[in-house]
């Protein structure tokens, strides 16, 4: 039952986000302004295996594979969204039939001695009635003292 709800939920924030237009930047949330960091800095995830996961939990009809949003959680590895945790999708489709999203998983203050903040950019697309990652980039900002301060993949000290 409170799947349930967090899916309703996930499924609601994803069509608000994909609503609304790239053009209004003063209302953007600053996510999206580390979007095209991470994209360019980030490390590549290799996607075969989960493209796979997916596909099979399709096929067992679980509902985490069939939102962009869900997909994205996983990949991240959380299990729930949390305080610390934001998660924005947006339309890469340009039309009414959302066939194309990026999906921006931003995790604030992990619990790690050097890593402050952790974000993933996953891109996918809808293949038929599956979904499919097309990129995964994975990138991180250090702690004080602890290396750089920028996103980037770059290990921290």
């Amino acid at each position: 039952m409170m799947y349930t709800k967090y899916l309703a939920l996930a499924f609601v924030l994803f069509i608000f986000s994909c609503s609304q237009k790239s053009d209004q930047n003063e209302t953007q949330d600053p996510l999206w302004d580390l979007e095209e960091q991470v994209f360019e800095k980030g490390e590549n995830i290799k996607i075969d295996e989960i493209n796979k996961s997916i596909e099979k939990a399709s096929s067992m009809r679980l509902s985490w594979a069939y939102s962009p949003i869900t997909i994205a959680i996983r990949i991240a590895g959380q299990q729930m969204i949390g305080p610390n945790v934001k998660i924005l999708a947006k339309s890469l489709s340009g039309n009414e039939l959302i066939t194309h999203v990026v999906v921006m998983v931003e995790k604030k203050s992990i619990p790690d001695d050097s890593i402050a903040d952790e974000y993933y950019r996953v891109e996918l697309k809808l293949g038929g009635s599956i979904w499919q990652v097309v990129d995964i980039k994975n990138a991180w900002s250090c702690r004080t003292n602890r290396g750089h301060s920028e996103v980037s993949a770059v290990l921290c000290k």
